[in-house]
């Protein structure tokens, strides 16, 4: 499996399991409900993807593409699905994540 692909299912991966974890911590759920442990579960999936990352490039090299993926599609997330405002703060956010990307992405 290549690279992008890896990333790919670590990041979905990881946003499926804070969809689950977000959902928990709403009122009437909470960490005894089934989204909690659904959560961990998917988080500890992520695990075996990152393991896959590390054979292949440093800690720095997936670090900021993960994070950069993952901090865009919360956004996205919690601005479609839970209708929350995204404020200047998280645009600039953004934009440094992205442009981090672009700083590591000049050394692979």
């Amino acid at each position: 499996m290549n690279t992008w692909a890896i990333l790919a299912a670590i990041t979905l991966t990881t946003v499926i399991g804070d969809y689950f974890i977000k959902v928990s911590s709403m009122p009437g759920n909470g960490m005894m409900s089934v989204y909690f442990p659904l959560g961990i579960g998917f988080y500890a999936v992520t695990g075996v993807g990152w393991f896959f990352m590390m054979r292949a490039h440093t800690l720095a090299e997936i670090g900021v593409f993960y994070s950069a993926t993952t901090i865009i599609l919360l956004a996205l997330m919690g601005v479609v699905l839970f209708k929350e405002s995204l404020g200047l703060r998280d645009i600039v956010g953004i934009a440094l994540a992205l442009a981090s990307v672009v700083v590591m992405g000049g050394e692979a």
